[in-house]
């Protein structure tokens, strides 16, 4: 079956993301009055996203970190490089 296929790209600058399961839609706005609304989205495809950007952070932090043994960072510093 054939479907249509479109991108749409908008600038929002540093926007909030809100999420309702209830409606089951993502808003995406800086301010209520500029806003995108996506509907049809559920909690586990949203939990899916989530967990996903958390893991590639956390694999980007540690990774920066490699060349150093966790044991031999104090917490000062472990938390400081995790905080970056």
């Amino acid at each position: 079956m054939l479907t249509f296929e479109t991108t749409h790209e908008y600038y929002l600058g540093d926007a909030d993301l809100h999420y309702c399961e209830e409606h089951g839609a993502l808003l995406i706005t800086k301010d209520y009055t500029d806003r995108v609304l996506i509907n049809g989205i559920d909690k586990d495809t949203m939990l899916k996203f989530a967990t996903k950007l958390y893991r590639d952070d956390l694999n980007k932090t540690l990774e920066s970190i490699k060349d150093k043994k966790v044991d031999d960072l104090s917490d000062k510093e472990l938390l400081a490089k995790l905080d970056e």
